[in-house]
């Protein structure tokens, strides 16, 4: 389903008269269906597709859904048991990556414990470098640790009667006295008189001694090198084969996302549809929801204030300083923008600025709670980029047979929603069928449209988010991996409050207080709507709207109406 806006201009509207036009015409909104034998209807469906870019219209596919019943064994085995296939290919490469995330988590645990030794190393010769006090000090500090091993790990196997861990009883304070000893410590009186220890002991500590230091600098050291080293490789090359695991599954992922098998969301209707009877008959149903838009100027231009595109900064955009700030993080976060560098703040103009206003902001948080995403000032950013594009790319093709945009601020677009059944029937004949339910046209302006390419980036979201979920990259509740985490940990005291940070609308007072006094003399009988209107955009209902304004979308509406009925030949 898709984000419904308010009817405006209108009496009871929540959006005030001149802050946008989102208003559809009654006498354009008509419901279409034809039947042809199989392949005409999607001829004639294509058709459209294609001839909407040469009437100058931008096309967006966004929603679709598909159901067959079993009895249409040839159709139901390309689709239905696609996604079924899909689906098993999905579960083993889930699999693949669980068990390549775990490989990689035990090559991890082993690195940090071969990076432990590494740095104990480390540690020594930075200390032999660095000398004096200091120096010495952290050269014990890497030689402790590495007798601690030494003791723990290696000297324990030697035997019962000369380990240093087993003969301890004997003398208390021979590991103590190991730990203090120096690489030089090799001669058992010198040992003896140095630490205060036994002739005996001496000797025991002295063979210990050079039995560390063999192993240490012969045995242990290479060994640690040459499995550190393979540990990198193999941890990077996890690493690698994990991230492929994961780009070869979204594609598919993607795919079995977008066949929307099942009577469900848009095709609940088919619960109750007396046609419909997956047990007995071979049925098909595809549906397609489009949009298409394209600017108008009306014959009367009123309050355009440019007549071609030019470049303004983002803040007369209608972007705050720390709207700015969110989308030079977005760019560099896209690779659009150096990290050294600052963004400079530039925008191509649309026709209407600021085309960031109050209603597009009063709209965008509620996009996103309607669709379930986190949106940004980036995300914002990008939408106002796609309507930019838009006339940028209308320009360089309006050659031939194609129209061209006119720079306004003002809109036709068209709801298009198309369903194709198709009906086999026991004798073998196929029948196809062409639904338009209901084609409808709008008028609407900028600020409406832009808000329509928040939904196409909030639907794009939703699917990444879609992927990412299933991939374990973020939570169920679109949470980051990082937000997720803090919720496992065991807070202490209260927490700190949170502030939100979203795209919160701007209000002019002068405007409002021009509001109130119009809707005053509105009480007494006045209705002077220039007083009544807060926005750039046509605000006389009656007398201007629907005399000049919507004329022009419903020429438009008469020629897919025309087109649709002379390619099935006048039904």
């Amino acid at each position: 389903m898709t984000f419904e806006y308010p009817i405006c201009p209108k009496e009871d509207s929540e959006i005030p008269p001149g802050v946008a036009i989102n208003s559809g015409n009654p006498d354009l909104d008509e419901f279409f269906d034809f039947a042809t034998p199989m392949g005409k209807c999607s001829g004639v469906m294509f058709g459209l597709i294609f001839q909407l870019p040469k009437w100058g219209f931008e096309r967006i596919r966004i929603e679709e859904a598909i159901e067959v019943t079993p009895a249409f064994q040839q159709y139901y085995q390309l689709t239905i048991k696609q996604k079924q296939e899909m689906e098993a290919i999905i579960k083993e490469g889930l699999r693949s990556i669980a068990t390549a995330l775990s490989d990689l988590e035990l090559l991890k645990h082993d690195l940090r414990k071969y990076k432990e030794f590494m740095d104990y190393f480390a540690m020594i010769t930075e200390g032999k470098n660095k000398g004096g006090e200091e120096g010495d000090k952290l050269k014990m500090e890497g030689e402790q640790s590495l007798k601690s091993i030494f003791i723990d790990q290696v000297d324990v196997h030697t035997g019962e009667m000369i380990a240093l861990k087993m003969i301890a009883p004997r003398w208390p304070t021979i590991i103590a006295d190991f730990m203090r000893m120096k690489d030089e410590d090799t001669d058992p009186k010198k040992i003896a008189k140095d630490y205060n220890v036994s002739e005996a002991e001496g000797v025991v500590l002295a063979t210990k001694n050079k039995l560390y230091k063999e192993w240490r600098d012969e045995l242990f050291k290479k060994a640690v090198e040459e499995r550190f080293k393979g540990l990198v490789r193999a941890v990077e090359a996890r690493k690698k084969s994990l991230d492929e695991y994961k780009d070869m599954l979204k594609p598919t992922l993607t795919r079995f996302k977008l066949i929307n098998e099942g009577i469900s969301g848009d095709l609940k209707f088919l619960q109750r549809a007396a046609y419909w009877k997956p047990d007995t008959h071979a049925i098909s149903l595809d549906f397609t929801h489009m949009w298409a838009w394209r600017p108008f100027a009306p014959r009367e231009k009123y309050k355009i204030v440019r007549e071609s595109m030019d470049t303004i900064s983002a803040s007369r955009a209608g972007f705050t300083a720390e709207d700015i700030e969110i989308i030079e993080q977005g760019l560099k976060a896209d690779k659009k923008l150096d990290e050294d560098k600052k963004w400079d703040g530039k925008l191509d103009a649309l026709p209407q600025e600021p085309s960031i206003d109050s209603f597009v902001r009063t709209f965008f948080s509620k996009i996103a709670d309607s669709y379930g995403v986190k949106l940004t000032a980036y995300d914002l950013y990008q939408a106002r980029e796609k309507l930019v594009e838009n006339f940028k790319n209308a320009r360089k093709i309006a050659v031939g047979n194609v129209e061209p945009w006119v720079f306004s601020p003002y809109f036709i677009f068209i709801d298009i929603p198309l369903s194709r059944y198709v009906l086999k029937t026991p004798d073998g004949s196929e029948i196809e069928d062409l639904e338009v339910d209901r084609l409808h046209s709008w008028t609407k302006t900028q600020n409406v449209i832009i808000c329509h390419c928040v939904e196409i980036l909030a639907k794009e979201k939703q699917m990444d988010n879609y992927i990412q979920q299933m991939l374990g990259e973020m939570g169920v509740k679109g949470e980051t991996i990082e937000e997720l985490a803090k919720d496992y940990i065991i807070k202490f005291g209260e927490e700190e409050e949170k502030k939100e940070k979203g795209i919160k609308p701007l209000k002019n007072p002068f405007v409002e207080a021009k509001s109130a006094v119009g809707k005053v003399l509105k009480e007494f009988g006045l209705d002077i709507s220039f007083l009544r209107s807060q926005g750039p955009y046509e605000f006389a209902f009656e007398q201007r709207l629907t005399k000049f304004y919507f004329n022009v979308p419903a020429s438009y509406f008469n020629m897919i109406k025309d087109y649709l009925k002379s390619s099935f030949g006048g039904q």
